[in-house]
């Protein structure tokens, strides 16, 4: 089986090294104004068999939300078929965005609308910010001929704007786009350690790897579709910086408080901050390994005495740590998109504008996949290595406030463990959409079709 890229919208395939993208939120009208829109958006859908460092601006894709595809027209039955998550929506329960804190969905998109009322993302890629001008006229323009709404999520009018801020760094600092799954879309040509396209594109279900709708009508429709979570997660940069501030010294006595920060958020991450493993140098940055994904925890830091257990890429993949017997599924992998958003933090104080990261996590299975991790990071309770304490969280994206977690960070070392109490949220989310990204074939059926 080999996958026909030109039926595959390029935002699954490839990583855009495009610096600006606009993400416009819209719902649509009635079903005749909603297949218009579609049926003319198409033709400029980016899909995966053209290189996207050649192609000009801007590079678009579109995702669909359960609701918007029942706005569409697309029968009860065949949304029945769709995965139960993406039909659901976002559950604040395995995302962690826990009711009564900062990232509870009531206040998602700045209260501007609700959930329920996206019914698509309209995702634009461009070389510079000022080329995002003309195609978000051109796709406004189009939405308003067809009677589709844009949702502004921000209070000040404006839009989800993301851009680069330069050497793939975030705003905590780290280096982003380091690892990625390594993805055989040709099964005659797989390698040992590829991961099979089935786990990102529907259409192809099996046993090993389920995904739905199940072999039928419904997976014929939506063949080389992929879901998405789209995340809207803010950053705050001030609390991150003077967590390390006061506790870098505490824990590193011995070291310079710039190199002992500096730990401190290896640490937490897992990787020194231009993306060099912990597990393969403890001690320092190496610019050599900045890039490094060939390691692991099982045979190579087994007692957490150089990554912590706790540290987020040790968390989101374990590797080869060992896992509960009751987690049969083994490691989930998604792909990962992503872009940092708002204006870098210059001063010591927060200076109160909104930063962070727009995220997009394609899969095949939202509840095998995407929530699996996100609930990893609420707690971590999946593997042996937390038996001593398995209310921790993942320390850089946890949420304080879920229920049954312990706000700390536990570092494991030979002379003794050390535990960081008192955890502050570094993040808190503004916005969740479940989408399905459909297939050039699936847009056809279900805008140009009668």
């Amino acid at each position: 089986m080999r996958i026909q890229f030109d039926n595959v919208q390029g935002v699954v395939v490839h990583l855009y090294r495009r610096p600006a993208a606009r993400h416009l939120l819209l719902r649509f009208g009635g079903e005749a104004g909603a297949r218009t829109f579609v049926r003319r958006l198409l033709p400029r859908i980016t899909m995966a068999d053209r290189s996207p460092d050649s192609a000009p601006d801007p590079l678009l894709n579109l995702g669909i939300t359960a609701a918007g595809l029942r706005a569409l027209g697309v029968p009860e039955s065949v949304l029945a078929t769709l995965d139960a998550v993406y039909r659901k929506g976002p559950d604040p329960g395995p995302l962690g965005d826990v009711p009564g804190s900062r990232s509870d969905p009531a206040h998602w998109w700045e209260g501007q609308f609700t959930t329920q009322d996206v019914h698509c993302i309209v995702h634009l890629h461009t070389r510079s910010k000022d080329a995002l001008q003309l195609p978000s006229t051109e796709i406004r323009d189009l939405a308003r001929s067809a009677g589709v709404t844009e949702l502004i999520p921000r209070e000040d009018g404006t839009v989800l704007d993301a851009h680069s801020l330069g050497g793939r760094k975030l705003h905590f600092g780290y280096t982003d786009g380091i690892s990625h799954p390594d993805i055989s879309w040709d099964d005659a040509s797989a390698t040992p350690g590829q991961q099979d396209f089935r786990h990102f594109l529907l259409g192809y279900p099996t046993t090993p790897i389920s995904s739905a709708p199940p072999p039928g009508p419904a997976a014929d429709l939506v063949r080389d579709s992929s879901y998405g979570a789209f995340r809207w997660v803010h950053q705050d940069v001030a609390t991150f910086n003077e967590f390390l501030h006061t506790h870098g010294p505490e824990l590193f006595p011995q070291l310079p408080q710039v190199d002992a920060e500096e730990l401190l958020a290896a640490k937490l991450m897992g990787r020194w901050r231009d993306g060099t493993p912990l597990v393969l140098s403890p001690d320092r940055p190496d610019p050599t390994l900045a890039a490094a994904n060939d390691f692991g925890y099982g045979q190579q830091d087994p007692h957490g005495y150089r990554c912590p257990f706790s540290a987020h890429i040790r968390v989101v993949n374990p590797r080869d740590q060992q896992l509960d017997s009751v987690v049969v599924e083994g490691v989930p992998s998604v792909i990962r998109r992503g872009m940092p958003y708002g204006p870098p933090l210059e001063s010591a104080q927060d200076d109160g504008a909104d930063r962070g990261i727009i995220g997009l996590f394609l899969c095949s299975d939202l509840r095998r996949q995407v929530y699996t991790l996100t609930d990893w990071m609420k707690q971590n309770d999946f593997s042996p290595v937390y038996d001593s304490n398995r209310r921790v969280q993942d320390p850089l994206m946890g949420n304080r406030a879920a229920p049954g977690t312990e706000p700390t960070f536990i570092l494991p070392g030979e002379s003794g463990t050390t535990t960081i109490r008192e955890l502050p949220d570094f993040v808190h989310t503004k916005g969740t959409a479940l989408l399905l990204y459909p297939s050039k074939r699936t847009l056809h059926e279900v805008a140009v079709q009668p």
